[in-house]
C-alpha cells in the first residue's frame, strides 16, 4: 500500500492562520534539545523528587504533549529525524550505517528556514555528519549552513573551550573555561541578541549535551541535591525485566544498568544534577528573550533525543522501543496562541519527526512531501486532534538479536524482535498502553487480544510497505524490507547477509560494537538486492 493511502495528509495550512490571528511579523523559533533525558525526568511530568523550575516555567506558559516518542531512541538517528521530519530509514543516517546525503539535508528545517529569510544559529552537540563536499566534511560541511554557529559534531567535551568547532564561543569568549552546559546558555543569550539586531526573524536550535553521560556535573549546583533520596520507578531492578524475551538481553542496557541498580540515589543525584544545570541554561535563554523584547513574538520547542531507561528494568541507556527508553518530554509554547498560560496537556501521539514539520508550519514556509512528521499545530488548540493513528520505534543498531521494529498506538504497543538466526526466535511483546505503561503483562500470546495483535500486525506491516516505498536506497537499510518481515525464513538466511546487520551480541554487551567492513558488507547486501 502507499504511504499516502496510509497516513494522513501533512498540514502544511495552520501556518497562515498563526499569522491571521498574530501580528504580520514571522515568529521567532527556539527550539531546544535535551541529551538522554528521560521523559518523567523533570517537574512538570509529576516527579517530586527533581527540580526544574524553568522548564516547569515553560510547561506552565505552553502544552505539554504526553505522548512523545522518538521513533528512533539513540542520538545520532533521533538528531537526523529531528532535523528533516523523516524516519530513519529515509535519513538513512545513524551509527554503523552512514551519513546524510546533501539532498536530504536540504530540506531540513535549518536550510528551509534559512532559505526563507531566517536568522539561523546552532550552537551544542550537532550529532551527526552530513556527507562529504569534496574536500569539506564534519563541521566544515554544516557550519556554512547557518548564519551563527556555535556547535561541534559528536558528543564533545563538557570543557566547552575544549570543543574546537564551536567558534561563537572561541570568537567571543576566547580563552574562558565554562562548564559546556553553562556555555550554552550564553551562547544563547549571544545569539538572541545578535539576531535581534539583524532584523530578521531568527530560529536559534540548542543541542544540549546533558544529561548524557559521563555526570560531569557543574560544581555551582552541587548543593542542589546534597543528599537527596529519589523514588525508585516501580519497574525498577532486574527482577521487573523477567518477563522479557532474551532479545534485549543481547543488547547494550542491561550493562549500562549496573551501575544505577547498585547505587540508584548517588547515580540519580548526578543525572539530576545534569538536567538542573541545564534547566538553569533555558533560563537563561528565556529570560534573554524577554531582555530583548522579543519573548511575545518567539515560540519555544523543548525536547529530549531519547529517554533513559535510569534502571527500570534494570536497564539503562535507550535504543528500545520501551516506554522509558522511547518516550520524551515534550513542551511547545507560542505565546501568541490562545493556549498560552492555560497548562493544556495532550494525550494523542507525536514524535520526533513532527518537530521539523511544526517549526516550517510555524514560519509559514510549506512542508515538504517527502517529510512524514506533521506539524503539531492542530494540537494546540484541540488536544483531542490525531496527527498519528500510529508511530513506528525502530532500532537497527548494535546487537544484532536486540534489533527490532515496534508500533505503538494509543491504546497499544507491539514490539517484533525479528532476528532468528543464532538460537533466537523471532519473538513479539503486545502491551496495553491504557492499563500498563510499565509494559510489565506481555499480551502477545493472549487469546482475547488476538484480534488486538492482529491490528497491530497489519500496521507493523504498512510501516514495512513504507519502510520499502520511502526508505534510501543505500547504508545497509534495505535488506530491512525482508529481513523484519514477519514471514522472513530465517533458517535460509544468507549468513554473510546476516554479517551486515552490524555489531555480535557479545561485543555489545560489553560495551563496544563489533567493527564491521561497511563497504565490504554494503556491497554483499546490495547483490543480494538488499543493501
Amino acid at each position: 500500500m502507499k504511504r499516502r493511502d496510509f497516513l494522513s495528509t501533512v498540514t502544511v495550512g495552520s501556518g497562515a492562520m498563526a499569522f491571521a490571528r498574530g501580528s504580520a511579523k514571522r515568529p521567532n523559533l527556539v527550539f531546544l534539545l535535551a541529551d538522554d533525558m528521560r521523559f518523567d525526568a523533570c517537574g512538570f511530568m509529576g516527579n517530586k523528587d527533581v527540580k526544574t523550575p524553568n522548564l516547569d516555567r515553560l510547561a506552565d506558559r505552553g502544552v505539554v504533549f504526553d505522548r512523545a516518542y522518538d521513533t528512533t531512541a539513540i542520538c545520532m538517528a533521533s538528531r537526523a529525524q529531528l532535523m528533516t521530519g523523516k524516519l530513519e530509514f529515509s535519513t538513512g543516517c545513524n551509527f554503523e550505517h552512514g551519513h546524510m546525503s546533501m539532498p536530504i539535508w536540504e530540506e531540513s528545517y535549518p536550510m528551509l528556514l534559512r532559505k526563507s529569510g531566517y536568522f539561523t544559529g546552532f550552537a551544542g552537540k550537532f550529532g551527526f555528519d552530513v556527507e562529504p563536499q569534496g574536500k569539506a566534511k564534519g563541521a566544515h560541511v554544516v557550519r556554512p549552513c547557518f548564519d551563527w554557529w556555535g556547535g561541534w559534531m559528536g558528543q564533545g567535551s563538557y570543557e566547552v573551550s575544549a570543543n574546537k568547532d564551536a567558534v561563537a564561543w572561541h570568537e567571543k569568549h576566547a580563552g574562558e573555561k565554562e562548564h559546556t552546559t553553562r556555555a550554552l546558555g550564553v551562547l544563547g543569550q549571544d545569539f538572541i541578541q545578535q539576531a535581534n539586531d539583524s532584523g530578521k526573524p531568527f530560529c536559534l536550535s540548542i543541542s544540549f549535551k546533558a544529561p548524557h553521560t559521563p555526570y560531569a556535573t557543574d560544581p555551582r549546583y552541587d548543593e542542589v541535591y546534597n543528599g537527596a533520596t529519589f523514588a525508585k520507578p516501580e519497574n525498577f531492578g532486574p527482577e521487573a525485566a523477567a518477563h522479557l524475551p532474551k532479545q534485549p538481553f543481547a543488547g547494550r542496557p542491561p550493562t549500562k544498568g549496573k551501575g544505577w541498580v547498585k547505587d540508584f540515589d548517588g547515580t540519580s543525584r548526578q543525572y539530576h544534577q545534569m538536567v538542573y544545570g541545564m534547566d538553569q541554561a533555558v533560563g537563561m535563554v528565556m529570560d534573554e528573550l524577554e531582555k530583548q523584547g522579543v519573548a511575545d513574538n518567539t515560540v519555544i520547542i523543548f525536547t529530549s533525543d531519547n529517554g533513559y531507561f535510569n534502571g527500570s528494568k534494570g536497564f539503562a541507556g535507550k535504543i528500545y522501543a520501551y516506554e522509558e527508553a522511547s518516550r520524551a518530554p515534550l513542551v511547545v509554547f507560542d505565546p501568541r496562541h490562545p493556549s498560552a498560560g492555560k497548562k493544556q496537556r495532550v494525550d494523542q501521539l507525536t514524535g520526533n519527526i513532527d518537530i521539523a514539520p511544526t517549526l516550517l508550519d510555524l514560519a509559514g514556509v510549506k512542508v515538504p512531501f517527502g517529510m512524514q512528521g506533521k506539524s503539531m499545530l492542530p494540537m494546540l488548540g484541540n488536544p483531542g486532534h490525531v496527527n498519528h493513528q500510529t508511530l513506528p520505534l525502530i532500532n537497527v543498531w548494535g546487537a544484532r538479536p536486540a534489533h527490532s521494529l515496534a508500533v505503538v498506538s494509543r491504546d497499544w504497543k507491539y514490539v517484533n524482535w525479528f532476528y532468528g538466526a543464532d538460537g533466537y526466535a523471532p519473538t513479539e511483546e503486545l502491551y496495553s498502553m491504557q492499563h500498563d505503561r510499565l509494559e510489565n503483562r506481555n499480551l502477545a500470546t493472549s487469546p482475547e487480544q488476538r484480534r488486538t495483535l492482529d491490528a497491530l500486525r497489519k500496521q507493523y506491516d504498512a510501516w514495512l510497505g513504507v519502510w520499502a516505498q520511502e526508505g534510501v536506497p543505500n547504508n545497509g537499510y534495505r535488506k530491512y524490507i525482508r529481513l523484519a518481515d514477519r514471514t522472513f525464513d530465517w533458517s535460509s538466511a544468507d549468513p554473510e547477509l546476516v554479517e551486515t546487520m552490524g555489531a555480535i551480541d557479545e561485543a555489545a554487551r560489553n560495551g563496544a560494537g563489533k567493527k564491521v567492513n561497511e563497504k565490504k558488507a554494503q556491497k554483499k547486501a546490495r547483490k543480494k538486492g538488499m543493501g
